[in-house]
């Protein structure tokens, strides 16, 4: 799902109560909020959904495919999603065939 779908979706549960340009502000200042928090390397446990992390990435020696030349790759930080138990749970009783 995209993020404009998103938007659509949560417009057309809510939109009697909430216009869809509000909805639409609050899920930017939603993933702002993840991206600026994550960013001071803090981590976001929302209850029930998951945790949001940043994890280390340790620099390696790489090698590009057609010149066969090396480099090296900086540590980096890459975003983690880890779901919660009751968010799996959820999911599998969800998907049962």
């Amino acid at each position: 799902m995209r993020r404009d779908q998103l938007i659509e979706a949560i417009s057309a549960k809510f939109g009697s109560i909430y216009p869809k340009v509000d909805i639409e502000k609050f899920i930017d200042a939603f993933i702002d909020f993840i991206i600026d928090t994550l960013v001071k390397e803090k981590r976001i446990e929302i209850r029930k959904f998951g945790t949001f992390e940043l994890r280390r990435r340790p620099g390696r020696t790489s090698r590009a495919p057609k010149s066969g030349k090396e480099f090296t790759l900086p540590d980096r930080y890459v975003p983690f999603f880890k779901p919660s138990k009751v968010f799996k749970n959820i999911i599998m009783e969800r998907t049962k065939p």
